[in-house]
């Protein structure tokens, strides 16, 4: 976004120099041009992220099959939505309610996911994507608590269309917040369930490492504006992370026992890790 917005600065500024050359219509069309090309590779980067990010949803659902008590002190606490004053904390936290939304609805926490869904409702407002947490969608949350497969929709919708009404109103480093921001808090939840040591989190830890490809796909989207100073510290974490996944994996990718592929003191960074880039993104 800042890339879109500095060339447009640039080429209002040469627009403006030249105000009486015959050239002006040919170097309008040509500054038009240039701004819709450059939006619609944001938009294939932010699309080709979307569909690459797991949602909250399956995460949680991999939690919760592979058996693991709900912890509800995980949570991101609802007290904590006064703090996001800016456009940019409350698409991240957009992003990490919704995880903590799947979280507790997924594990039949009804009062809690009803809270939940006004807090998504409320940075929904402030954001100007109120159209995906309506009040129709709450009213059928509260008509409908003990109904997993209903709720587990609305959230899904919830999710996908705040980033999809952020993306139409080119707002695409708050619609790429929001997407990290559920991942990240997603995948805060997950490891925090899990015990290295444990052969029975075998299935979390592979899924846990599988995300490797959706951390690649995260720093893709964000390299364009790493030099943005709300963007590089979390762009350099991204970095920092990715070092942890390719420590945690070891060389012997053929070797039938699971465990041996795994070098569990990197693995045990990477979970500490993701919890250091959670607490930076939620205060």
């Amino acid at each position: 976004m800042k890339k879109i917005i500095s060339s447009i600065c640039i080429l209002f500024l040469l627009y403006s120099c030249n105000w009486f050359s015959p050239k002006d219509s040919k170097e309008k069309k040509s500054n038009e041009n240039l701004e819709q090309e450059l939006m619609q590779d944001n938009t294939k980067k932010m699309k080709r992220v979307f569909f690459e990010l797991p949602s909250p949803i399956e995460i949680s659902l991999l939690i919760k099959k592979s058996g693991f008590h709900y912890q509800e002190d995980l949570l991101n606490n609802v007290d904590n939505l006064p703090g996001y004053s800016t456009s940019v904390s409350r698409a991240i936290a957009l992003g990490v309610y919704c995880a903590d939304l799947s979280y507790a609805s997924l594990n039949e926490q009804y009062q809690t996911s009803i809270e939940y869904i006004n807090v998504a409702r409320n940075l929904a407002e402030s954001l100007g994507v109120l159209r995906t947490v309506d009040q129709d969608k709450i009213q059928l949350l509260e008509d409908n608590v003990t109904n997993k497969e209903l709720i587990v929709d609305i959230i899904s919708e919830i999710y996908m269309e705040s980033s999809e009404q952020l993306r139409e109103q080119d707002r695409y480093k708050l619609s790429s917040l929001m997407l990290i921001g559920g991942w990240i808090e997603s995948m805060y939840l997950a490891t925090q369930s899990i015990q290295s040591t444990d052969k029975s989190n075998e299935l979390l830890i592979q899924r846990v490492l599988e995300q490797k490809l959706s951390l690649e796909s995260i720093k893709r989207v964000l390299e364009d504006n790493k030099a943005d100073p709300v963007i590089s510290p979390i762009y350099n974490n991204i970095l920092d992370l990715e070092k942890l996944f390719n420590e945690s994996i070891k060389s012997n990718p053929d070797d039938d026992d699971f465990y041996a592929k795994i070098d569990f003191v990197s693995f045990d960074k990477l979970v500490r890790k993701i919890s250091d880039i959670r607490d930076y993104l939620i205060h």
